[in-house]
């Protein structure tokens, strides 16, 4: 929310203060939203804080007003917080990784309480208080962290947009076609028994029912809570939602407008922290304004303060931010020219995820058995920040995509084994032309005929070389992470296992594992020690067996089974994997000309994938934005001469991931010989699990 002061027109923020920048990091899809808009952004930096009349500006402030031990134990202090979440682990965070951190378990007033120097633990208090918009008590130690360390550049950066974040809504909204009724509070919501969702609003004190498919509620927690629900079992599942996600956090602003800013010669930067109020964050709302001569100062108040105060009338509260100037800008009162306030009681959120985080499906979806079409958006499920409910919605929509794609291809989705190599030219390639018969999941058996048309025309064999390439796979690693041939490789979903004579063309040792009897039966006697005939669920290898895992198969396993699988493909790999599996988001024609989704029986988003594997242990392998970029020319420049299998750039940071402590090349180099060999072999199940 931008608003005008009476005077003048001269703008302010009256709602988000500043925007969060981790393009340094990755891809930032709000960021990029806002440059596609074609705003101007500018960034901002505080690094100033105030206690009592003391302006600390950088750390010879605090030396000089406070003293080395004040500074030694806030520097211990930062330098902790650094260690316990670095830079990396803070963009890609996984919500296991939450709940497991040793603060999850603590407030952060322990926390606080542990820094030895008073003066050092007011100044923490301080700088932070703002961002958490509650009491140290009520809010959880991690959270508190992150808050902390949000004010490092090497962790994030602040801008805002030049004229208003405002701006970011009203061009938002001037790019889309619907039909949008304001005033219009939504008061009931349901579900028919014939699937469809039945919304009741009121408008100008009539109501009126609407039928929709799908129902996104984007609203706070404490909003949801005042809709009705028609059925027992939705009352019962949204009230668990909105129980988890309560925990009440509050600001409270107030805007005045001066006739220059004058604090420019005493403070640095686009804000300061202040001990008034509790802490609060002062905003110079000019330094957003080039060429303002005016000045804005915007007092942050939060948590408790933000509360008793609101009852307060916007006059007193106006007085209440000029008395709490320090002795070194106390001469800006006489500047003063007009005062506005906005009250935002009970719309942030103290425990952004819940405590504990739950999983991003069960966040966004309160009753997925019962009300499939039903999902929440909300910046409180994530970080409670404008990039909290942009990457909420997009994981909404992503989640709404794979359902319609789902309901569109549901001809496809029949019970098969493995699926082929990946396409030449794309990671996610597995391919296979349909015949185009609508067959229910119990009509058509499992079997041999998937492979014998694999792309419409020619069998697996036959039309191999067009959908797998051993120099393309390798040099994906290569650029990955770095290793060079020889090393080893495991195929999981190996068919017939001509992957593993193409790998050897190219110095690579390769193994198969493959779960269809039927195709595994016509692999070549010299490759037969090699491709093994198994259940990916309980790979017949000992841990760390393989320098990289190749995988095709994930998709064609019952969703409960995949955490199985990716924990095997964890246990017996050293290295990385490289995700090769098809996914409900690529392209509609990769979809349509290779009939994706034959036989898929997991179809999830790259999102949801990345979730599975970091849920298992792994992490993104690819976290440098060049690295990024040169991998999508080389995928760009491999698929020239077919479709594309990415809808963008940042879809493949989801394709690779690495094993954490994965040993550089040259290592203890890994490789089967035959006594290992024998004794896998002996292991082997008499039949293969049912995929």
């Amino acid at each position: 929310m931008t608003s005008r002061f009476d005077k003048g027109g001269i703008i302010f923020e009256a709602g988000v203060a500043e925007l969060y920048d981790y393009s340094h990091f990755g891809p930032d899809p709000l960021k990029k939203t806002i440059q596609q808009l074609g705003l101007d952004i500018v960034d901002i930096a505080g690094p100033a804080v105030m206690l009592g009349d003391a302006v600390l500006n950088d750390d010879n402030d605090v030396k000089k007003h406070f003293g080395a031990k004040t500074l030694r134990a806030l520097s211990n202090f930062y330098d902790h917080c650094a260690d316990m979440l670095p830079p990396s682990s803070y963009y890609d965070s996984h919500w296991m990784d939450d709940n497991d951190h040793p603060w999850a378990r603590k407030t952060f007033r322990e926390v606080l309480d542990e820094i030895p120097d008073e003066t050092a633990r007011k100044y923490v208090e301080v700088a932070v208080r703002s961002d958490l918009a509650t009491e140290p008590h009520l809010a959880n130690a991690l959270d508190g962290l992150k808050n902390i360390l949000m004010d490092d550049p090497d962790y994030l950066r602040t801008y805002c947009i030049v004229g208003g974040i405002e701006q970011f809504i009203t061009r938002l909204a001037a790019t889309l076609k619907t039909r949008i009724l304001l005033d219009t509070p939504v008061v009931k919501a349901g579900r028919d028994k014939d699937g469809k969702y039945r919304l009741t609003t009121r408008h100008k004190g009539k109501f009126q029912e609407h039928v929709f498919d799908l129902v996104v509620l984007a609203m706070p927690n404490y909003w949801l809570g005042t809709l009705e629900w028609d059925s027992r079992e939705l009352r019962m599942a949204m009230q668990k939602h909105l129980a988890h996600y309560d925990h009440p956090a509050h600001y409270l602003r107030i805007s005045i407008l001066f006739k220059k800013p004058f604090w420019h010669d005493v403070v640095k930067g686009s804000f300061f922290m202040s001990d008034a109020f509790g802490g609060c964050c002062i905003y110079d709302e000019s330094s957003r304004l080039p060429g303002e001569k005016h000045g804005v100062l915007g007092w942050l108040l939060a948590g408790n303060d933000a509360i008793s105060l609101s009852n307060l009338t916007d006059e007193k509260l106006v007085k209440l931010a000029l008395d709490s100037l320090p002795k070194p800008l106390e001469h800006g009162r006489k500047l003063f020219l007009e005062g506005k306030v906005k009250r935002w009681i009970g719309t942030l959120n103290a425990q952004p995820g819940g405590d504990p985080v739950h999983e991003l499906r069960r966040r966004h979806m309160p009753s997925p058995d019962l009300h499939p079409g039903l999902f929440i958006v909300g910046d409180y499920l994530f970080d409670s920040t404008l990039n909290g409910a942009f990457d909420s919605a997009d994981f909404a929509t992503d989640l709404i995509l794979t359902e319609l794609r789902r309901e569109k291809f549901a001809y496809q989705f029949v019970p098969v084994h493995e699926p082929a190599p990946r396409k030449k030219g794309s990671v996610n390639g597995t391919a296979h032309k349909s015949n185009g018969a609508t067959l229910k999941l119990k009509d058509r058996p499992l079997g041999l005929d998937y492979f014998k048309v694999y792309n419409g025309e020619q069998s697996y064999e036959e039309s191999f070389e067009d959908y797998f390439s051993a120099d393309y796979t390798t040099s994906l690693i290569k650029k990955v992470w770095r290793w060079k041939a020889p090393y080893t490789v495991l195929d999981v979903g190996s068919a017939s296992g001509q992957t593993l004579e193409a790998f050897a063309g190219v110095g690579v040792e390769a193994w198969g594992i493959e779960n269809s009897p039927e195709i595994h039966r016509r692999t070549a006697k010299k490759w037969q020690n090699r491709n093994l005939l198994g259940d990916v669920c309980r790979l017949p290898f000992a841990d760390n067996s393989f320098d990289f895992v190749y995988e095709t198969c994930l998709c064609y396993l019952p969703s409960n089974k995949v955490d199985q699988a990716i924990a095997e493909l964890f246990r017996v790999c050293r290295v990385g994997v490289i995700f090769a599996g098809i996914t409900s988001d690529m392209t509609m024609e990769a979809i349509d000309e290779h009939d994706l989704f034959v036989g898929v029986r997991s179809l999830m988003t790259l999102w949801e994938w990345s979730e599975a594997f970091m849920k298992a242990g792994f992490r993104p392998a690819v976290t440098d934005q060049k690295k990024l970029e040169q991998l999508w020319k080389f995928e760009l420049a491999a698929d020239e001469d077919d479709v594309h299998w990415y809808p963008d750039m940042e879809s493949l940071r989801c394709c690779f991931y690495s094993k954490p402590g994965a040993p550089r090349q040259g290592s203890a180099a890994s490789s089967i010989g035959k006594a290992k060999l024998r004794s896998l072999r002996r292991g082997l199940p008499a039949k293969p699990a049912a995929p």
